[in-house]
Parts: structure tokens; sequence; C-alpha cells
């Protein structure tokens, strides 16, 4: 792929509240949303505030219903068989304390992991007394078998659960999560997937897909605002899981738990359907090739500009909307003060927003590639390095 992907519409950068000056380069950490969500979140909360008891009191039970009816159409998901939540790593919170462990119980992840995940993990196996274990897929990985593998020859009779990411946070990888899980139904290990940068990346249906658990982001690739993520859980494992905040619908269904935890501005939750519509108005399939095509032209670009390495294949056959790319020396080996620092001149002197990861001790960019991204943006990264 020697040329960028064509923008699908003219200006879809003017859609969003970013900076017209700043190469945005970074929707996978925290997303944006376009003006539209923007505002139906702004009439949500002055609808809120107009009659708070009425919304709040009485409505939110009904008006939560509506919204994840229209999330349940989107992702393949019954609304009785998930719970809204503010991030995916508090639906995997949920669930690794829902869990009961015993001394010689293990939890099993890889060093792919998220890094706030990988805490829960541990805080979750040092109260219990279960093992923690993390299994060593080394990149550049070839293909997807590479990682099957490893996750293979790694699960013991004392697995009790495998978290695995959907794709990677730290590396951006695309893992073949569906031989995976085959595996494990076969070796009778539950799954967790750590979905945050699934919906809205790649096509999801997730009750097909039948984990024992899904826990995704809708604030990312989804377009919808911040706080806004979902816990599927499948339905014969439902009756353990609880939200973190235990309130006034205890064992009454996780539906009905995780919609009232306590007091708590909704408004997120609620403009999360005009997210779903502004992108189904795009075209969620053109939306996807067209990211991931930016995504493994930045790539290639990178890896070819810095002559560095690509970390999978450079096809881009395990990338979604983002890649991850080693940065050139003697950037690649800064030490965690220095990587602040670039990372604040990046911004600050070039007006590039691109998040730095640090992984096994080398440091690599993260370039994420959403529908207002074009061509020069990655230009100018390349440059500013």
């Amino acid at each position: 792929m020697n040329t960028p992907p064509q923008p699908l519409l003219p200006n879809l950068r003017a859609d969003f509240l970013i900076d017209p000056q700043l190469a945005f380069l970074n929707h996978g950490s925290f997303g944006a949303v376009p003006r539209a969500v923007f505002d139906e979140q702004t009439l949500w909360r002055q609808r809120i505030e107009s009659d708070p008891i009425e919304i709040l009191g009485r409505q939110a039970p009904h008006l939560i219903d509506n919204a994840k009816a229209k999330i349940g159409q989107f992702l393949g998901m019954n609304p009785k068989d998930f719970g809204l939540v503010t991030n995916a790593t508090e639906g995997i919170n949920c669930i690794l304390r829902s869990l009961e462990l015993s001394p010689g119980d293990e939890l099993l992840t890889t060093n792919h992991v998220y890094n706030a995940v990988r805490q829960a993990m541990r805080f979750i196996a040092r109260k219990t007394g279960a093992a923690y274990k993390e299994i060593d897929v080394p990149i550049p990985v070839n293909s997807p078998a590479d990682i099957e593998r490893a996750i293979t020859r790694a699960i013991s009779s004392r697995t009790k659960l495998l978290v695995i990411d959907h794709i990677t946070s730290p590396t951006a990888l695309i893992f073949p999560i569906q031989n995976i899980l085959s595996t494990c139904a076969d070796r009778g290990v539950d799954v967790l997937i750590d979905g945050a940068h699934g919906p809205g990346m790649l096509p999801l249906d997730i009750a097909a897909l039948a984990p024992a658990y899904y826990s995704g982001n809708l604030h990312k690739w989804a377009c919808a605002p911040k706080g806004c993520a979902f816990l599927w859980v499948r339905p014969d494992k439902q009756s353990a899981v609880h939200p973190l905040v235990v309130s006034h619908f205890l064992d009454q269904g996780i539906a009905k738990e995780f919609g009232w935890q306590g007091t708590r501005d909704i408004s997120a939750w609620l403009a999360i359907p005009r997210a779903v519509q502004y992108m189904s108005n795009i075209g969620w399939p053109a939306v996807m090739t067209h990211n991931h095509a930016m995504a493994a032209w930045a790539n290639q670009f990178l890896c070819t500009k810095w002559n560095v390495q690509s970390i999978s294949p450079l096809d881009g056959s395990m990338l979604g909307s983002m890649a991850t790319v080693p940065l050139p020396p003697p950037l690649d080996h800064l030490s965690n003060e220095d990587v602040l620092n670039l990372q604040q001149k990046l911004h600050d002197h070039h007006r590039v927003e691109v998040p730095i990861m640090t992984w096994a001790g080398q440091n690599y960019v993260r370039p994420c590639c959403q529908i207002y991204n074009v061509a020069d943006d990655i230009h100018r990264l390349a440059d500013a390095i």
C-alpha cells in the first residue's frame, strides 16, 4: 500500500470539536465526540437538571433501556445480558471481584495486557491467594497463529480465567479471539475479553462470539461521550456477577443491578444512540475499512521513513484502526521522564498528539486513525520525530 485512503467525506474534521491546528492521532485513548453527540449530551443534561426527580427517579430505567436497545442492535447483544459502566476496566474489575478464587487457582493473561487490567488482576490474586501469570508473546508477531500457540501452551489445569485483549492497547494487535475461545472451551477455561478497542473498530456480534464475559468501551471508536462502556455476561454466568457499587437491586439480574448504582449523571449513556447513529449515517463498513486502511498505510509509511521494523505483518492483516511503530534511535530507549517530555514537546512545539508507549523496555508511537484523520497528520508526526 503506497498511498493513504481518500477521505470518506470532505472535511469530516469540522464535525468534531478537536483543535483544528492539532494533528490528533490519539483517538484510541479517550476518543473524541462529534459535535452532534456533544450537543445531544448537553440536551440530556439540561433535561435532567430541569426536572431531576422525574428524569432520574422515575424515567431513568426506561431511558437507559431505550439506549441499551440501540447498543444491543449495534453489537449483537440482548439488553438483559449487559450493563452499562464507565469504562472497560470497570467492567473487568466487576468480573474479577465476582470470582470465587482459591489458593492454587490461576489468573492468566499475556504481556500485551493493558496495565490497569494487569494491576486489577494482581490485586485480586493477592487478596485470594491465586496466582497471576503473564504469557510472553514476543514481537514481531508474524501471524495470529504465533499468539494462539503461545496461549494454548500456557493454559493449565490451574487456569481459572483467561483475560485476553480483543485489540491490544500497547501493541495495537488484533488477537485471534475466536480460535482462543474454542481452545479454552475445549479445556473448560472461562475467557474474559478486554474489548476496550473493539466496538466501532471491528464488526461485532458478541452473543454469537459467546465468551464468558466481554467488556468494551463505547467512548473510543464508537465516538460516544467519555464514560460510556458496557459489560456483557453470558447468561450461565450472570448470577454471580455484580457491579462494583451494590445498591438497591441486588440479585435482580445484571441489567437491573447495573442500571442503578446510586445517583450519577446518566447523560453520557443516553447520548450513546446518537453516536451510533452519526457513524451509521456515514456507514460502519466504510468507516472500519477506511480507518484500517489508514492505519495500515501509516504503519508502512512510518516504518520506511524511520527505517524500523514493523511489529506485525506489513500488509496490515493484524491491525485495526491503529498501529504501534518502534521509535527510531536514540528515541527508542528513553527514560520514563524523557518519554513524557517528548510527548509534551510534540504537543507544544509541533501540535502533534500521539501516544508514546513503553513496552518491554522499548519506546513506540501508536498513531490512531479515525475518520477525521488525513495523511498530513501522519506526515507531521514523521517529520516531528
